[in-house]
């Protein structure tokens, strides 16, 4: 599956605020990743 088409087809364009959907997407993944990151370690109890 060709996801540049499949977002050409529904927004008319591969970039947001001049930086390519590649870029977006790995921000994206960044910031999903710190969030459950922070929800893990937030839950943790202290070993003392």
């Amino acid at each position: 599956m060709n996801w540049n088409a499949v977002w050409i087809k529904l927004f008319g364009t591969t970039q947001f605020l001049g930086l390519n959907m590649g870029f977006w997407v790995a921000i994206a993944a960044v910031a999903l990743i710190v969030i459950l990151m922070n929800i893990v370690f937030w839950k943790m109890k202290p070993l003392s």
